[in-house]
């Protein structure tokens, strides 16, 4: 129990200096626009990031979406930082960038 308190006394030491900082949460909605890695999945990559704009989001979002498919697509084998960026920029579209964490939601009631 200890631990678990611990752990989120740090969490929320986290938040109130992000705060500070000016950094928010933002949801991005990317989407594949190579047919090449387009089977790799059929919904949207989704990520949640900390940033200062949407703008800061969106491209941390790319970098994140990348860095975690590198393996995968070998376009972004062997890059860091903007050369990274601009190769997940010509496979990878934005969609949609929403202030807060969000969660996609499947349902078959909708």
């Amino acid at each position: 129990m200890r631990a678990f308190i611990e752990t989120l006394k740090a969490i929320r030491a986290s938040r109130r200096a992000d705060r500070r900082v000016g950094l928010s949460s933002y949801t991005v909605v990317l989407d594949w626009t190579t047919k090449e890695y387009s089977d790799y999945a059929y919904t949207p990559e989704t990520v949640i990031v900390r940033a200062s704009s949407p703008l800061a989001a969106e491209f941390n979002a790319l970098l994140k979406v990348a860095r975690d498919q590198t393996r995968r697509v070998g376009q972004f084998e062997g890059l860091e930082g903007r050369a990274l960026v601009l190769a997940a920029g010509n496979h990878l579209k934005v969609i949609a960038t929403f202030a807060g964490a969000h969660t996609p939601v499947a349902s078959d009631h909708f």
